[in-house]
């Protein structure tokens, strides 16, 4: 096989994990409030606006997966001293210990899954999805990506519209 074939198979293979990846854990939770939670763990206090921007959400997806997790006592709101039009979001004790668990039975699973693999297996495939990882970390965002939310895609080639909105 030539090595462009092998590279689209190596794709095709890594979107495929991504898609029943998704497809089981969707089932159960909400993923995107997910990593709305996780970031904010990660990474608080955060402004919605941040927390759109890293997760590639509108304003008003954001708004509503803050809602719920503020609903839920996941996540805190505090004004933000240094602009009084938004607002912090940091995790509760209760929001990182949905993390916690939701980490935790997510590699319960995939331990699951890879069970009957060799120790070797396991090693190799774990080295070559963190170079995976480090490769398409060091691309960024890369160029033949569109930026923005889905909807806005096919008008940013019209005039020159604010984007930003």
């Amino acid at each position: 096989m030539s090595q462009r074939n092998d590279r689209a198979e190596l794709a095709r293979a890594v979107m495929e994990l991504i898609e029943q990846g998704h497809r089981r854990i969707s089932r159960r939770l909400d993923l995107t409030r997910v990593r709305v939670l996780g970031l904010v763990a990660a990474q608080g206090p955060l402004r919605p606006s941040a927390i759109a921007a890293e997760l590639g959400l509108t304003a008003s997806a954001t708004s509503r997966h803050l809602t719920a997790l503020e609903q839920a006592g996941q996540i805190a709101v505090a004004a933000d001293p240094h602009d009084s039009r938004t607002f912090l979001v940091t995790p509760t004790e209760r929001g990182r210990a949905e993390i916690d668990t939701t980490v935790r039975a997510g590699a319960a699973v995939f331990a699951e899954v890879v069970a009957d693999w060799p120790d070797e297996d396991v090693v190799k495939a774990t080295e070559l999805v963190t170079r995976l990882n480090q490769a398409w970390a060091e691309r960024g965002e890369g160029t033949t990506a569109q930026p923005g939310p889905r909807w806005r895609r096919g008008r940013q080639g019209e005039g020159n519209r604010d984007a930003s909105g």
